[in-house]
Formats: C-alpha cells, structure tokens, sequence
C-alpha cells in the first residue's frame, strides 16, 4: 500500500512539470490579417502584453463570452489597457472576413480581430497549441457549420513569450489581476 501511494504521488508530482514543458513550447508567432485588412504579425504588437484567445464569430456561446470577459478585464485595466494588446484569432477563415471580424467585433471595443489563409490559421494554432476542427454542417445549408476549439485566454509578454493559459471560463476580475502582476515591473531581487 505505501509503495502505491508513493508511486500515485510521483505521478502526481510529474503532471504539473508536463504541463508546464507544453506550455512552454507556446510560441505565440503568426502572420495573419487584421479586420481593417492589414497583414500583421506578432513582433508589431512588441512591448505590450497579449491577451489572445482563439475563436469563431459563429460560436454560439463561448466565444461571444469569452469576448465579454475581455472587453471586461481592459475596463478593469482602466489606463492600463493601453499597455495591453488583446487579440481574437479566428480558426474560421471561410466565414470570418476581415470586414465580417471588424462588424462583429464593434461589439467588444479594444479587440482586435485576426484571421487569414487556413494555412497562416493553421500555423498560429500551432505555434499557440490550439485544436480546432470544423464539423459536418447541419442540415443542407454547407456553411452551417460549427468549429471545435480550445477555449483559453493566452497572456503573452511584451516580447511574445509564453506566460500564461487562464480557462475560458476565468472571471474578468481574476484575468484582470493576472495581467496586473505583468504589468507592473518587476524588483531587483537582492
């Protein structure tokens, strides 16, 4: 009995260093197109931190909550915000325009859409470590289509470093005390 709790433990102790070895293989780069239709990357946002999720403007209910979330935490950044670039990347290119991204998003003030080919898509899913697949449509229409997702918040540092993945469910005071501890600049340790 005490041989299998010490080895339950081990295993235990060993998920969270997984977790954190993928995590840290989140590059964050892209080539993409932004709503107004300029081709951008990752290094035009330098300096500022990211909020990134991946998403679709035809998703029912998480995205358009997630979405609220964010335009929630940059109210409670207040003039912070400004230090702060927050990024919706749609994993939906077909439908997802750049003029479609920016009538959705005049919504949610502060958020930038971004889409571009499947194949620049498929790159920064990857380089975020992102799933997503399109379903079969329902019905006879063809672009009634749902797309599966991951559903995260992705805070990036003012290089495009990895920092850290809230769940798409994290309250906007929570997300917002966590972009905080970002900005603010770090003590000399002594």
């Amino acid at each position: 009995m005490r041989r299998l709790l010490l080895t339950l433990m081990m295993c235990l102790a060993m998920v969270p260093a997984a977790r954190a070895q993928e995590d840290s293989r989140v590059s964050g780069r892209f080539l993409l197109t932004d709503m107004n239709g300029r081709t951008v990357t990752d290094e035009m946002y330098r300096g500022k931190i990211r909020l990134v999720t991946f998403g679709y403007t035809f998703c029912p209910d998480i995205c358009p909550t997630v979405l609220n979330t964010l335009s929630m935490v940059l109210d409670q950044l207040g003039s912070d915000k400004a230090k702060v670039a927050t990024l919706f990347i749609s994993v939906d290119p077909e439908r997802d325009t750049p003029a479609h991204l920016k009538e959705y998003l005049n919504a949610f003030p502060d958020i930038t859409g971004l889409s571009g080919t499947p194949e620049q898509v498929a790159a920064a899913a990857r380089n975020f470590k992102v799933r997503y697949e399109r379903q079969k449509p329902e019905g006879d229409d063809p672009r009634s289509y749902a797309v599966d997702h991951t559903a995260s918040i992705y805070i990036m540092d003012r290089e495009g470093d990895f920092l850290a993945k809230m769940p798409h469910m994290s309250a906007p005071d929570r997300v917002a005390d966590r972009v905080r501890t970002y900005l603010s600049p770090r003590k000399a340790e002594n």
